[in-house]
């Protein structure tokens, strides 16, 4: 007999492939087109060097939440910083969420037109996919794990398989030299992969509902980081492989131009990226889903709602109004720029304050006792 019963936990291995949900979205297929014009071949060492430097991140923010395991950060951090200035963290956190789902769901829907539906406005295809998702967000929590659960397994394998056809276009030549005169531009390019990374931030506001084996927390995040890495160079080497460096600079989608070149003699599929496309829509899916249900749970958290419902249902004419206006490359550019700097101040500056605070009043409340 099936299991109803409705889930308010996860496990610690349930969490890792709710990581790789929320991380594994837009960016990657997005990914060439942004690091290769600023370090050539070596946009693969900056994706690895990006892998380790946000990992950090998140580990800085796993060890904060595990100072107050039975809460989540719409209660520890006003406490901990006084109501202004917590409120004032997780007003800069929700600003990061929303702005992601405009960009997702505007960069979405641009690559759907002009690839699959040339004559479907993109207002229709933005409709069409919030619907889906706002009916799965309105969903409990055990109900969303195992819907990212099953639709994760399924994209990602659909994806290997297509994206490995490129191997028969493949030059190992187009990914030499392994080394660069501009090392400084290596390092500078690893801060603009945070967005491909992001998403980690969902810790400090699930770690009380992880309910088993919390000392396997660190283990499983850094395999989920791990899996993002080796995706992300994979992507990086395969397109430059293909496409050649100076080819990446002048495509707006180059891994998409990567799919759409591998011919497959003798077989009755083509034009192969429609099949990239639709393998790709379960991932901004899972992604868009789960910050969906991140910023509705803090809004029902901070107003002392008992339900997330009322506030996906809110949040639905903002996501959609939002996203519809993002329709000017220039503006989708200041945008994600705007994203980057809030995403990496938080992650790489706020976080990390916050936690070094956290663990020093922390050693003095243990001190006093003693």
């Amino acid at each position: 007999m099936a299991n109803l019963e409705v889930k308010s936990k996860m496990s610690v291995y349930q969490f890792g492939v709710v990581l790789v949900g929320i991380m594994l979205g837009t960016q990657f297929v997005a990914l060439p087109s942004q690091l290769v014009p600023k370090v050539g071949q070596l946009a693969w060492v900056s994706v690895i060097l990006g892998g380790i430097l946000f990992f950090g991140s998140a580990w800085i923010m796993a060890k904060l939440a595990a100072y107050y395991p039975n809460n989540d950060l719409t209660e520890y951090l006003p406490l901990l910083l006084g109501k202004w200035f917590g409120l004032s963290v997780i007003v800069v956190l929700l600003s990061w969420c929303i702005i992601v789902t405009w960009l997702g769901q505007s960069q979405f829907s641009r690559v759907l037109v002009f690839f699959m539906f040339d004559r479907t406005p993109q207002d229709i295809i933005i409709m069409s996919m919030l619907a889906v998702i706002i009916y799965c967000v309105l969903q409990d929590l055990g109900t969303i794990v195992r819907v990212v659960q099953f639709t994760l397994m399924v994209a990602v394998v659909m994806i290997n398989i297509i994206w490995s056809a490129g191997i028969f276009n493949f030059r190992p030549e187009n990914i030499l030299p392994f080394w660069t005169d501009k090392p400084v531009d290596v390092v500078k390019a690893t801060l603009s992969t945070w967005s491909t990374y992001a998403g980690y931030e969902i810790i400090l506001l699930l770690y009380p509902l992880i309910s088993q084996k919390r000392h396997k927390l660190i283990k499983v995040m850094g395999t989920s980081f791990i899996f993002m890495a080796l995706t992300c160079v994979v992507i990086v080497m395969m397109t430059i492989g293909v496409l050649t460096v100076e080819a990446v600079k002048m495509e707006t989608y180059p891994t998409l131009v990567v799919v759409r070149s591998v011919e497959l003699p003798g077989t009755f599929v083509e034009r192969l990226e429609n099949y990239f496309l639709l393998a790709w829509m379960p991932l901004i899916f899972n992604s868009q889903l789960l910050i969906i249900y991140m910023m509705a749970r803090i809004m029902s958290n901070l107003w002392g709602f008992a339900d997330h419902r009322p506030w996906v249902l809110a949040l639905v004419p903002l996501i959609f109004i939002g996203a519809t206006l993002l329709d000017d490359p220039q503006l989708i550019e200041m945008t994600g720029k705007l994203l980057g700097l809030i995403g990496t101040v938080l992650s790489l500056g706020i976080i990390p304050l916050v936690y070094l605070y956290a663990r020093w009043k922390n050693q003095g409340v243990r001190t006093g006792e003693g």
